[in-house]
């Protein structure tokens, strides 16, 4: 953290240098190569889904859900992710500090619609420590992609509004979306969920498996009989599944399949928010809901011994 007095208050790159390129020449070039050819802007994608790992890992991957970014008409972001390193129930964490620094340039966040979140609904939006912000990285790690999509954009780099989710429920994530609904429905306004998909294997406690692909005979052992998928084939299947139900815009769906699968996407209650904010938005129409365009994993797991992470992109065209 710097700042002291008057000076703007800048949430440092803590993650540069370990979990992505820290020198900005690189960076950037290492951005070009991500970037180049995977996508095309599309009119009107100002919802955007990604993953928060290591760039040596999830960096194609984000790259895709950025490669479709419009930001013709953004002027913030709302951006919400899950909580790593503390936790908190019965409202939700946003930041303290002026802005966020990056390799390539600072990102400034928007101190007066948290003000006016705050203001609004104090029981619900609170802000974190300046150690706890700068410890997480689902945002982090999203703000070069966000800076280098937006530096030459008609508005220019986007403020934005990082809020952080811990403890959550139906009940919460509804009222949440209420106080969200009416910024979504501002165009000048984009959301990203920050999340990663399925964490697999003994180490996150998580080693559900099918044999035949369907999520109705998922179990919690992950020894594979004869004749069944791999490891790796299971969890892209249940992955997928869980992909399939977010692109329905159904928040009661969405929940159910987390209920029958317990899949360990840290991002579900964001997504889940962002899917009960969507599901009031107007009348929504088939091509309006989540559509992806990117799923990778970290390995592809085939022992039991084994893990891995899987990462998915996607957005919405509102």
């Amino acid at each position: 953290m710097t700042g002291g007095g008057e000076s703007p208050l800048i949430r440092e790159a803590t993650h540069a240098g370990t979990w992505y390129v820290g020198t900005p020449s690189v960076l950037d070039r290492q951005l070009d190569q991500f970037l180049n050819g995977k996508t095309k802007i599309i009119d009107g994608a100002r919802i955007l889904l990604g993953p928060h790992a290591g760039y040596s890992y999830a960096g194609p991957t984000l790259a895709k859900a950025y490669g479709v970014f419009d930001p013709s008409k953004v002027k913030r972001v709302f951006i919400m992710g899950p909580s790593h390193h503390v936790y908190f129930s019965g409202s939700v964490m946003t930041s303290k500090f002026d802005a966020y620094d990056t390799p390539l340039g600072k990102i400034p966040v928007d101190k007066e619609t948290i003000s006016a979140l705050m203001k609004k609904d104090p029981k619900m939006f609170k802000q974190m420590s300046f150690q706890a912000d700068e410890d997480e990285h689902c945002f982090e790690m999203h703000m070069p992609f966000l800076y280098k999509v937006t530096e030459n954009s008609p508005n220019g780099v986007p403020k934005i509004i990082p809020i952080m989710i811990s403890d959550s429920n139906e009940k919460f994530e509804r009222k949440l979306a209420k106080d969200l609904q009416p910024y979504f429905e501002n165009k000048e306004n984009a959301f990203i969920i920050t999340s990663d998909f399925c964490h697999w294997g003994f180490r996150f406690d998580y080693t559900a498996y099918t044999a035949d692909g369907k999520v109705d005979s998922l179990t919690s052992d992950p020894r594979v009989p004869k004749g069944g998928i791999p490891i790796y084939q299971s969890i892209e299947a249940m992955d997928k599944k869980g992909m399939k139900v977010a692109s329905t815009g159904s928040y009661n769906d969405f929940r159910k399949y987390l209920s029958v699968t317990g899949n360990t996407i840290c991002g579900a209650k964001p997504l889940s928010v962002l899917l009960a904010i969507m599901e009031k938005y107007s009348q929504q129409e088939a091509d309006d809901k989540f559509r992806w365009n990117g799923y990778a994993q970290s390995s592809h797991v085939t022992n039991p011994m084994d893990s891995s992470v899987s990462y998915a992109s996607g957005y919405a065209v509102i």
